[in-house]
């Protein structure tokens, strides 16, 4: 069974992901009108900039990591 799942990694994933658009799709406009206001504005923004400072970090800590194995070596 590992093996099935590891195999078709992918697709199950794009599987989850689609099955996850379809889930969200009805409460769409609801949000869309929401960011309309300065609240979700605020939100949105925030929530871009918690995205964008998520992943310096994960890219920083990559290189960091590729330091470290290079000094090993």
């Amino acid at each position: 069974m590992k093996k099935i799942v590891k195999q078709y990694q992918k697709e199950l994933r794009n599987i989850l992901l689609l099955a996850l658009l379809v889930a969200v799709l009805p409460y769409l406009p609801q949000a869309f009108h929401f960011l309309e206001t300065f609240t979700g504005t605020m939100l949105a923004l925030a929530l871009l900039s918690g995205c964008v400072l998520g992943l310096s970090l994960k890219l920083h800590y990559r290189l960091v990591i590729m330091r470290i194995n290079r000094d090993n070596q």
